[in-house]
């Protein structure tokens, strides 16, 4: 990698200028995940009303209920764009992560394994993509219906990614405050790192 590419990379994938080192991965990742979490939201609400209400101020033709279905493809849509950066960003850190740690270590037993910060970073990564590629999928499927009304299947598929999204932030959330991932990097913490 020339000297241009690699400093590119590291001011835009991990926040390094100079000695001075913030990580932008967590910075990054807020939009994307209200607004994924707010398009799941709607469409499984969608899926409640129109399943379980007889109520005919819910009706399918209603236009309560397609403002519902409106707002959730324009929060999925936001959510896709969004979570662009914040994959990016993502694999940055992950890759830094993986040229510091290495990928696997060797137990006492003589054992080759993950090393367990990169192995859960590695669950984080692949579960919120799983959650942006069932987003992209629901895009594709609602883009061309009226009103953008989710089918049933995009509704459980929506409950399902919405905890898939949840423990895939519990699981980032766990690598700052557990392993000290990106938070060890300059002052009194890259100090405390080093010793």
């Amino acid at each position: 990698m020339s000297d241009i590419a690699k400093k590119c990379y590291e001011a835009v994938g991990l926040g390094r200028f100079g000695s001075n080192s913030h990580p932008i991965h967590p910075a990054t990742v807020h939009f994307p995940l209200a607004f994924l979490t707010l398009a799941n939201g709607l469409n499984l609400l969608y899926g409640i009303v129109l399943y379980f209400s007889s109520n005919p101020f819910f009706s399918r033709d209603q236009e309560n209920l397609g403002t519902l279905s409106i707002l959730g493809y324009a929060s999925n849509v936001l959510g896709i764009i969004t979570s662009i950066p914040a994959v990016l960003t993502g694999g940055a850190e992950l890759y830094a992560m993986i040229q510091s740690n290495g990928l696997y270590q060797t137990s006492e037993k003589g054992e080759k394994t993950l090393v367990p910060k990169v192995k859960i970073a590695l669950m984080h990564a692949g579960l919120n993509d799983l959650v942006v590629a069932g987003a992209v999928f629901n895009w594709l499927q609602e883009r061309n219906v009226a009103d953008y009304q989710p089918a049933g299947y995009q509704v459980v598929m929506s409950a399902i990614l919405m905890a898939i999204q949840t423990y895939a932030a519990y699981l980032g959330g766990d690598l700052i405050y557990a392993h000290g991932v990106g938070v060890q990097r300059m002052g009194e913490a890259a100090k405390e790192k080093q010793q």
